[in-house]
């Protein structure tokens, strides 16, 4: 069950009652706000209280993301914006209801022309049809290349998987199963090896040390501390 409550000088929050939840919790994220998650039988006002005994941490915290929220894109009919091979295309439309496409190199969404096309319903909607087309673009792209990569340095691994993951690029595991996160479409293509070729990389070393890099060097011919520096300037996070 969830419920937006207006808290003075915090905002609206959005709260709800979870019956997986065990604890009170409290999350901010950009273009959604403020979240608190708490047990089903936990009564409301004992969840306001611990919101507002947390209102600096709160108010410190929306601070950054409102500083965060500066470089994200708002969409609406007059942005221009591409992945990478789908060209996005925003109608407003006299249908009450939300029509999206994802067909013929076009990203087509349509919006109830009587709504604000900046809200944060309707730019999340938007978001999340982009990154659906990066979620196919990745597998149509990524996981190809991953095989050729791997097959060129005789590295061997064990699953592969999409996944809309936004605290890192990549990942592998003890067991070889690697995830590359479909933000990766974001990036330019040499970028996009340096990834596949880190996780690659990881089936043999699975940390950081110096045999990791002695390896990336390797595949990277002496490359790995300039590329990683170079992916350091994008984010998964913002677009």
């Amino acid at each position: 069950m969830k419920e937006t409550i207006l808290i003075p000088q915090i905002g609206n929050i959005a709260l709800v009652s979870s019956k997986r939840a065990k604890n009170l919790r409290i999350s901010i994220k950009p273009l959604e706000g403020v979240k608190v998650t708490k047990p089903y039988r936990m009564s409301k006002r004992k969840a306001l209280s611990f919101v507002m005994q947390k209102q600096d941490w709160i108010l410190k915290h929306l601070d950054r993301i409102d500083d965060l929220k500066k470089n994200y894109t708002v969409f609406d009919q007059h942005t221009a914006f591409n992945t990478f091979n789908h060209h996005l295309k925003i109608e407003a439309w006299e249908n009450k209801r939300f029509y999206s496409k994802i067909k013929d190199g076009i990203i087509l969404f349509k919006y109830p022309k009587q709504q604000d096309v900046t809200s944060p319903d309707i730019q999340k909607r938007v978001r999340l049809l982009i990154e659906k087309t990066w979620k196919n673009e990745a597998e149509e792209i990524l996981i190809p290349r991953l095989f050729e990569i791997a097959s060129a340095h005789n590295f061997n691994f064990n699953k592969i998987a999409i996944k809309n993951v936004k605290s890192k690029w990549g990942s592998c595991s003890y067991y070889n199963d690697i995830i590359l996160s479909l933000h990766i479409m974001r990036l330019p293509a040499h970028l996009q090896d340096y990834i596949i070729l880190h996780e690659l990389c990881h089936t043999i070393e699975k940390n950081h040390q110096a045999p990791f890099w002695n390896l990336m060097n390797t595949v990277t011919y002496n490359k790995a501390k300039i590329l990683d520096k170079e992916l350091k300037q994008y984010s998964t996070k913002i677009y």
